[in-house]
């Protein structure tokens, strides 16, 4: 019966770290099944003997039992096998160090001894503690995405931390059944520890490594932006140039002969449509606007602007590049995936507000967006790691001028909606 509880209590515990992962078909039917195949395992331990009693073998069992476990989590779960054995092995932990502190607890001479007291203590002790580590890894583990981004170093020493502490319980209960209970004391307050560090290691300190990671990248793609946007200044300027050249050219040339005519007919056209890029009143908005139209207009797309590019003048322009850049980035993208040319819109709109400088996008898109925390769930197949560094950095620019982003995705509309606290003069 003991062993059959060990089960569920592991399964459980394992499910806080997986819950969140990508899901095989009849996944909910899998899990039950689980739960009620799984701890009839226990009934195969139910031997007694001298062997049966020994701590190696004791060791071995449960060691048996938690590969069972994780075996039949990759039948519930469509993920790689690391990642999956890592959470399992938080699962592991999580339910080693409920069952420490109930241990220990339990064991301690200044309790009153009654009637099932350590399985009430269980049932006390056990919901507690894992409702705490869902709360401080499991919810992690989603918002973070832990099967897509995992460290395999951090991995092994947590599952190498774990190892130790099952190694050296098995060896303490030597001393617990001499009767010494300081030794199941402190054995049970170096296993907790152990565990925690297991957890903190895998999780937590994880995520400070992603995070430094997503930093460094977020780095790397300014500095070619900013590469990029001095290539787009440099450009606008030689155009600004031939532009020039071209009117002039045009005011000499004379119009009778037929193919002169022709050749004007194209400089014409040339001309009108440099004439009809966006003038904003802001030379750096207007080069990214621009460059974003060119691309529009080659995929068909019909992208719309109304605004004062001059409210934007208290914002450097590399953040200008930038912020538009990403923005019009992810409108072009999804309206590329709309077959439906009358839907490939773009509108783009930037106005004040009391003391705030409101920037609005809304473009159709096709596939199904998810949005959590202020941020898509992206359902790219390939490179999701790669995935969002555009809302990222739009959000890091937001943060530097004391702006708020805002998505919503509803009836097929996404839109996007930025303030910016305009500087004080």
């Amino acid at each position: 019966m003991g062993i059959s509880i060990f089960i569920i209590e592991l399964l459980i515990a394992e499910l806080i770290f997986l819950y969140s992962y990508p899901k095989r078909k009849y996944y909910l039917y899998r899990i039950i099944a689980g739960f009620i195949i799984l701890p009839l395992l226990g009934l195969l331990f139910i031997f007694d003997g001298p062997l049966m009693a020994h701590q190696i073998y004791q060791f071995f069992k449960f060691i048996i039992i938690f590969i069972i476990t994780v075996l039949y989590m990759t039948f519930c779960f469509d993920v790689k096998f690391i990642p999956l054995l890592s959470a399992c092995v938080a699962g592991y932990t999580l339910q080693h160090l409920s069952y420490q502190i109930t241990r220990m607890i339990a064991l301690s001479s200044w309790l009153i001894d009654f009637e099932y007291r350590d399985q009430i203590f269980e049932l006390i002790i056990f919901p507690f503690t894992y409702l705490l580590a869902f709360f401080a890894f499991g919810r992690n583990a989603k918002k973070y995405q832990f099967y897509l981004n995992y460290d395999f170093r951090l991995f092994l020493i947590s599952i190498f931390s774990l190892f130790i502490c099952l190694v050296i319980n098995r060896f303490t209960r030597i001393g617990a059944n001499l009767g010494n209970i300081y030794v199941v004391i402190a054995n049970s307050l170096y296993s907790i520890s152990c565990c925690l560090l297991s957890l903190f290691i895998n999780y937590n300190l994880h995520f400070l490594n992603l995070e430094k990671i997503k930093n460094q990248t977020l780095e790397r793609i300014a500095y070619e932006e900013k590469k990029q946007f001095e290539v787009s200044k440099k450009n606008k300027e030689q155009l600004n140039i031939k532009y020039h050249d071209l009117k002039h050219v045009l005011s000499l040339m004379d119009g009778s002969n037929n193919n002169k005519k022709e050749v004007m007919e194209e400089i014409k056209k040339a001309i009108d449509d440099y004439d009809s890029e966006i003038i904003t009143g802001n030379e750096d908005l207007d080069i990214v606007l621009n460059e974003k139209l060119a691309k529009c207009k080659s995929n068909s797309i019909n992208f719309t602007f109304l605004g004062d590019g001059r409210l934007l003048n208290f914002i450097n322009s590399f953040d200008i590049y930038s912020l538009f850049g990403n923005i019009l980035d992810n409108a072009i993208e999804a309206s590329l995936k709309i077959e439906d040319k009358s839907k490939r819109v773009i509108s783009l709109v930037l106005e004040k507000q009391a003391e705030f400088i409101s920037i609005n996008c809304l473009n159709y898109y096709k596939d199904e967006i998810v949005i959590e925390n202020n941020n898509i769930v992206t359902s790219k197949k390939e490179n999701k790691e790669l995935h969002g560094y555009g809302l990222k950095s739009i959000q890091s620019i937001c943060n530097k001028y004391n702006g708020n982003l805002k998505i919503e995705a509803k009836n097929n509309i996404f839109e996007l909606n930025i303030l910016l606290l305009k500087a004080k003069n």
